[in-house]
Parts: structure tokens; sequence; C-alpha cells
């Protein structure tokens, strides 16, 4: 299955590429690009400075052209439905304020060419909060994780509802936690007890979750590197994963994503903890219904990380792997006791 499973992706990172050799021939650029920006910026596809920055194997492909450094336009092309999906979503958000004229934007939304499944948009200002991490003195990562807070709290306020509602099977992420025991296990079988254990404590959190609990229009893949800070404005990109469900969903996943980033990076923990205190206090005084089920989403998602980590048990950044578990383990059992 594993080798079926790299087949897949790497065909799948073919095609896309294949593809994206059109879309950046000048001829493309512009017939179908030019015309899409604002009439006299001069943008012409001699001028243009275009190419693929990512292409992981995941069915999206992301193209950048540049035809000043004040004249950016990204572009992601899709091999599924996501495509028409993302273009909804950022148009609609886009045209209820989280646009230039607010503090809280998403990237300008330019077209999307159907013939393609190519969805084209503005770069947002400014720096991703994740720089901090890099040793980018000009972000800080406690004021950015409030701002990260904030424009987590306009997004689930909105009254914006497209796509189909997740279920805790998808936003839990339980049927890829079943898989991950059985390969975790086989990998460590001498940390079947633990595993055994952490389950166990999992459970009993889960199964107090509401079946019709509070649901918002949720991000799906919110965490720093999402996130970009300018003086004037608070910008995320990569909506591709919005569709409404748990609040939770999203500030567990920062959380999770910010704490775990700086342990394995040797960053300031102390910060890490400022940083945590500031995007959590923010977030809650606006959206303070999420504060009850924050703490079993976290907790799911740091299980989720130790079982993928023990599968392979290896060094990561400047920790050992039993430096990582003993962070996994402590982390979910604070999770789980956050909110009690």
């Amino acid at each position: 299955m594993a080798e079926s499973s790299i087949s897949d992706s790497a065909k799948v990172k073919q095609t896309l590429a294949l593809k994206a050799e059109e879309l950046i021939a000048p001829e493309f650029i512009e017939s179908r690009i030019c015309p899409l920006l604002e009439p006299g910026a001069g943008a012409s596809a001699s001028d243009c400075d275009a190419r693929i920055i990512q292409n992981t194997g995941t069915g999206r492909l992301t193209l950048r052209y540049v035809f000043d450094p004040g004249n950016v336009v990204f572009a992601k092309l899709y091999d599924d439905e996501l495509g028409t999906h993302c273009h909804e979503v950022n148009r609609e958000l886009w045209r209820r304020g989280f646009n230039k004229s607010g503090r809280y934007r998403v990237p300008q939304p330019l077209g999307f060419l159907a013939d393609h499944n190519l969805f084209l948009m503005r770069a947002v200002p400014g720096t991703p909060l994740g720089a901090a991490f890099d040793g980018d003195s000009s972000i800080d990562l406690v004021s950015g994780s409030r701002e990260a807070a904030e424009w987590l709290a306009a997004l689930h306020l909105s009254s914006l509802s497209v796509g189909t509602p997740d279920t805790d099977w998808d936003s839990l992420k339980l049927f890829r936690m079943a898989s991950r025991v059985i390969k975790a296990v086989a990998a460590c079988p001498e940390k079947l007890d633990m595993v055994r254990e952490l389950m166990a404590l999992l459970e009993q959190r889960v199964t107090t979750l509401a079946a019709n609990r509070f649901s918002v229009f949720t991000h799906g893949r919110y965490h720093h590197d999402h996130v970009f800070l300018s003086p004037d404005a608070t910008s995320v990109i990569d909506l591709d994963r919005c569709r409404p469900s748990d609040p939770a969903k999203d500030a567990a996943e920062f959380i999770r994503v910010l704490r775990l980033t700086a342990f394995k990076e040797g960053f300031d923990m102390e910060r890490a903890e400022l940083a945590t205190s500031a995007f959590l206090t923010a977030y809650l005084a606006k959206v303070p219904r999420a504060a009850a089920t924050l703490g079993c989403y976290w907790a799911t998602f740091v299980f989720h990380s130790l079982l993928g980590g023990l599968k392979k048990s290896r060094n990561k950044g400047s920790k050992s792997w039993d430096q990582l578990e003993e962070f996994y383990i402590h982390e979910m059992k604070r999770a789980l006791d956050f909110g009690r």
C-alpha cells in the first residue's frame, strides 16, 4: 500500500508539472493573465518572471508570476474540485470585508480559469508569522499570534457558510487515527501500553462532545505559515479546506503547530508560552464558546503527531526522538486538562 501511495503521489506531481509548463509560457501569460490585471498596470508577459514554486504531490501546484515587485500574482493549479471551492470562498470573503479596506484580509481573487482548473489571486502583503522561528527580528511571535487570533475570530464570527459541514469523523481525523495507531504500534510494539493509555484518556474526552454543537465557518489548515503580517494588515492564505465545523478545530491546530515548531527548532519556549497565552486570550475573548471543545481537539491533534512520530521514531530539528515523545505526551495531557 505504501508503494502504491508513493506512486500515486508521484504521478499527480508529474501530471500537474506537465500542465504547469503551458501556464508559464509567455503566450499564456499574455492572453489569459494580463487581461485580469488592472488596466494601465503595464503588465507584459515579456517582463514577467513565471515559475513553479510548490508541487508536493498533494493535488495542488502553486505558481508565481512577478511582473514587478508591486505586481505579483499567485496561482494554484488543482486536480480536483477544490479549485472552484477555494475561488468561491476567496471571492465571498473578499466581498464581505476581508479585503484591502480592512485590517483582516484574504488574497484578492483575480479569476478562475475553469478550462485549466486554475485559481489566480494577488500576493498578500507582509511576512509570514513563521519567520519568527527563522530569526526574523521584524516578526514578534507573541504580538503576531495575537493578530492571528483576531483574524481567526473575525472569520469565525462571519456569517459565511460554503461547503459541506464537517463531521467529527473528518474534523478529528478519526479514520486516519485508526490507521496511524496500527502503523505506530507495528513500528514500536514496546509502546503499545502507552498508546492504549493515551487512547483511553482521549476517548473519555471525545465522548463528551455534544452531537449538535456550535459550528462556524473554519479555515481548516490554520497555522503560522499561512498568516502574513504587515503594519496595516493581517492576511491569511490557503483557503482550500474552508468549511463549516467546530471552531476549536482551527484554534487547536494553530496552537499545536506553533508549540511543536518552537520545540523542534529549539526556540525560546518561554516566548512560545507567551504566544500561546496571547493567542488563546485574544481568540476566546471573541469566541468563548470554543473553549468547551478546544482541549479535545488540541489533544487529538497532538496524538496524531505522536503516532506519526512513533512510526518513524527519528530526530527532528534540534531534538532527539525521546525528547519529542516526552513533549508530545506532556502536551497531550495538558490539552486534555484544558477547559476543565
